[in-house]
């Protein structure tokens, strides 16, 4: 059948003024994108500072035998942990009302006197990230301790304190900032990138089909001299328009949130994990890129899905597991370094969208991935459009009962 682009560009036009009418359409599908990244950065920002940071003066810790050893004791607080007492130490424990327990055994001083072994118990919460830190940073304390003693024991023996140490282990961490970012990030801003693909042309999809329908406006429409071609291209070339706005609107939020926030929040965010991370303008083409060719695969779905449906509440029973479905290719990559994506990853439907917004926010471009990437959603973006226009085409399917 003949597409006419005169026919098409009349009802692109037209549906583009219906999407704008609905004002609550546009409020979450254009609006919200754009300040719900970076509310998320901030709350995310705020969220893994408070979960990592340990402030000792702020932090409560019981020690069990502080009368025990004098000078463990006075370590402690040194370290400016705040001690506090406890009538059930493991439940206030459980109950996240301390951090840690350190408990000193009775005979801890007559056995290092004795220059005999002697042991200390820590008890934290592994489910509170709080516990765990303060559980590491008292039992380096202790050792730092241990060592002391060991090295004053050996110089009392006129031996040299490195004969109980051959082996020293110096521990640097490569990765930069920016690398150390992005594998917080690398969940969360690709999923929120296509889920706003996903919902941001869903409302047009289904008004523009199954709402036509329930109004009545379909038959006559089907009836003038646009070919059913030119009418499903218009309809479906501004569902895409309205799917690439939202895109566009949540790029928008991942710059604002990237470049003026920090700027803006610096002091609030100091020792954020994602404080330090930056995008080029390079990686936010290619993010464009991406978000086009996905706005487009998911416009000519959900026109298809839409099409199925008799009435606007039938087209958004249909189309609300699309929604379930973006969020779920994260999770096939959320444990994968961009290093350990093979070739597949960027072949498989929205899987590919996922992949190369994970590379790219490692501020990697692979021009190989992208090629593979462009060329499988060219490929789906054919199947797609050639699945909605078959759907529209089908009056079985159009106009049934």
């Amino acid at each position: 059948m003949s597409i006419n682009m005169k026919h098409v560009w009349i009802v692109f036009k037209k549906e583009l003024k219906d999407a704008f009418r609905d004002r609550k359409a546009l409020l979450v599908g254009i609006v919200l994108p754009m300040i719900f990244i970076p509310v998320i950065f901030i709350i995310s920002s705020l969220a893994a500072k408070s979960a990592y940071e340990v402030k000792p003066q702020k932090t409560p810790i019981v020690v069990i035998g502080k009368e025990y050893s004098k000078t463990l004791t006075s370590i402690i607080e040194k370290s400016e942990f705040q001690i506090v007492d406890s009538k059930n130490p493991k439940k206030d424990l459980q109950d996240g009302n301390v951090k840690a327990v350190l408990i000193i055994p009775e005979d801890f001083e007559k056995l290092i006197l004795q220059e005999k072994q002697a042991q200390v118990q820590i008890l934290t919460n592994e489910a509170d990230m709080k516990s765990s830190n303060v559980g590491s940073i008292l039992s380096e304390i202790i050792n730092n301790l241990s060592k002391e003693i060991t090295k004053s024991r050996l110089i009392k023996k006129n031996l040299d304190p490195s004969i109980i140490e051959p082996i020293v282990i110096k521990k640097e961490n490569v990765a930069p900032p920016q690398k150390q970012s992005a594998t917080f990030l690398s969940f969360l801003l690709p999923m929120f990138l296509t889920l706003w693909v996903a919902v941001g042309g869903m409302n047009a999809a289904i008004d523009i089909t199954a709402g036509e329908k329930e109004r009545g406006t379909l038959e006559p429409l089907l009836t003038t001299a646009a070919t059913r071609a030119s009418l499903v291209t218009g309809k479906y070339l501004a569902v895409s328009f309205m799917a690439l706005l939202a895109g566009l609107s949540s790029l928008v939020g991942v710059i604002v949130s990237f470049i003026a926030l920090p700027r803006a929040l610096g002091s609030a965010l100091q020792n954020s994990p994602i404080l330090d991370y930056k995008v080029s303008p390079l990686t936010v083409f290619i993010m464009l890129i991406v978000v086009t060719l996905t706005a487009i695969i998911f416009a000519a779905i959900e026109v298809a899905i839409a099409s199925y449906a008799r009435s606007f509440k039938e087209g958004q029973t249909y189309l609300s597991p699309v929604s379930i479905v973006v969020v779920i290719p994260p999770y096939l990559t959320m444990y994968k370094m961009p290093n350990e994506l093979t070739d597949t990853y960027f072949v498989l439907p929205l899987v590919n969208a996922i992949s190369i917004l994970k590379e790219l926010i490692y501020d990697i471009i692979n021009l190989q991935h992208l090629a593979l990437f462009v060329v499988s959603s060219l490929v789906y973006i054919a199947i797609s459009i050639s699945f909605a226009s078959k759907m529209f085409e089908n009056e079985k399917v159009l106009f049934r009962s």
